[in-house]
């Protein structure tokens, strides 16, 4: 079966122009058969010097939704290379992460570990040495009592006193 030229550019989904400049580069010319003084193509050899001769076209990126794309993202491991979209959603996720971490910092609503870890500490030392300076306060108004139930209740007031500066300072 024989084609024009523009056949073949409709066939292949192309421009009339990229036929022409196949043809220029004579890349089309075993294809070309004259008939009642006309130049035209066999199809099948023109189809196949053509697929020959092409390289094939880029893929259409397929659109995503939000979700997909995440799960994908995250199903990831760590050290696989990601194409393009993957590794710039992956890039605008964990920016977006790290701008709301900041305004959280700024707003007080998170701290590091680190303070809290030297805050808890500093808390711990000085409930230790509220109780450990606990007899030093008392012991002068034990000396002479010796009812046990006013004993008690110097005690607790003491521990309570201890607990509340604590309790002020977190």
């Amino acid at each position: 079966m024989f084609i024009t030229f523009a056949d073949l550019a409709k066939l292949k989904g192309v421009s009339r122009s990229a036929v022409s400049q196949r043809r220029q580069t004579g890349i089309l010319k075993d294809a070309i058969v004259k008939v009642n003084g006309r130049e035209l193509l066999n199809k099948d050899d023109a189809v196949r010097l053509w697929d020959q001769n092409s390289v094939p076209a880029p893929r259409p990126i397929t659109a995503q939704t939000k979700k997909e794309l995440k799960k994908q993202v995250d199903g990831m491991a760590a050290d696989e290379i990601p194409d393009f979209n993957i590794s710039r959603a992956k890039k605008e996720f964990y920016t977006a992460e790290l701008a709301r971490i900041q305004v959280e910092q700024q707003k007080k609503e998170l701290i590091s570990a680190k303070e809290v870890e030297k805050k808890s500490f500093e808390m711990a030392v000085g409930i230790r040495e509220a109780f450990l300076t606990l007899p030093d306060r008392v012991s002068n108004l034990f000396a002479s009592e010796t009812d046990a139930s006013a004993i008690d209740s110097v005690m607790r007031q003491e521990i309570h006193s201890c607990l509340e500066r604590f309790v002020e300072a977190a």
